[in-house]
């Protein structure tokens, strides 16, 4: 049984999908069926069935999937010590993180750290908040980094900062032009938001709740960059989370109006950790990386 098996079948389980693994692997969708294949002639047993809704792991494959996670990770960590006693930072560090700040955030941090650690690998995945959470809690993320965090006994916040939420629209919207907007001029505005399950959505139908407001989300999608197409054609209105307080003009057709609003203005994004796993060197140089550079953005 080779290691590359295991890993084909550890994306398999976590895509349930054998495209969607091999596009993740850089593979044929061939390739990762052959690899399950040979685990199943290994163990003797299906691992998964294939239906018309995609892939199924059954209760072998479960049991396996399991098992498979917990010793991907111990290889990952033998990895990082052996790296660690040659002087170098290996391993690979798993990222859950809100949309929004990817760019702002999360990106330039892992730029710097990858060219001061080229031995790191990444694994990013975007999440809402409660989604950041769960992976967190069954081992899938190393580090989580998103708004609207929930408290959880075993998760732990290690850093945190304060963004600001802005309407963004066309630089030919109306607008464009004001130097702030009230959450009631929002209303009759076609919005384009995340559904329920994110914090922002839950944030502003709170609001909006409060002080009477009506608002219409017409476009509902977790996609930031379908959202700010929608914006740029002057279909929609959005609100987002942005880093410069003072900074309009974001040079890519879109213009970030102030909410004059005490409950939106401000906006935390945490950074955390599962506070019952050791983490590897790797993840403790990223996290205090991140540290930092959230730092720096609390002091703009």
């Amino acid at each position: 049984m080779q290691l590359r098996a295991l890993r084909y079948f550890h994306e398999v389980a976590r895509c349930a999908s054998l495209r969607k693994a091999a596009e993740r692997l850089y593979v044929t969708p061939t390739a990762v069926s052959r690899q399950i294949e040979h685990l199943e002639h290994f163990f003797g047993a299906a691992l998964i069935e294939r239906g018309p809704r995609g892939i199924r792991l059954t209760a072998e494959g479960e049991c396996l999937a399991e098992q498979v996670t917990s010793t991907l990770r111990g290889l990952d960590q033998v990895r990082e010590v052996i790296a660690s006693r040659q002087s170098q930072v290996a391993g690979n560090i798993s990222i859950h993180v809100s949309e929004s700040i990817v760019s702002t955030v999360l990106a330039p941090v892992l730029a710097t750290f990858y060219r001061a650690h080229p031995k790191v690998t990444f694994n990013i995945v975007i999440a809402s908040a409660s989604a950041t959470l769960d992976a967190l809690c069954s081992g899938e993320a190393d580090l989580g980094l998103a708004f609207y965090l929930q408290e959880r006994a075993d998760v732990e916040v290690t850093a945190h900062c304060q963004l600001w939420h802005r309407v963004l629209v066309s630089a030919e919207h109306p607008f464009a032009q004001r130097e702030s907007i009230e959450l009631s001029e929002l209303q009759g505005q076609p919005l384009a938001i995340p559904d329920s399950a994110y914090g922002v959505r839950q944030a502003l139908e709170v609001a909006a709740k409060k002080r009477g407001v009506t608002l219409e989300p017409v476009f509902t999608t977790s996609s930031l960059e379908v959202q700010k197409s929608l914006a740029r054609q002057r279909a929609a209105v959005l609100i987002l989370p942005q880093v410069e307080a003072d900074v309009r003009d974001l040079g890519d057709g879109l213009v970030a109006v102030p909410i004059a609003d005490e409950d939106l203005g401000r906006i935390r994004i945490d950074l955390c950790v599962y506070r019952n796993r050791p983490r590897s060197v790797a993840v403790l140089k990223c996290q205090e990386m991140l540290a930092g550079a959230m730092q720096r953005c609390s002091l703009n």
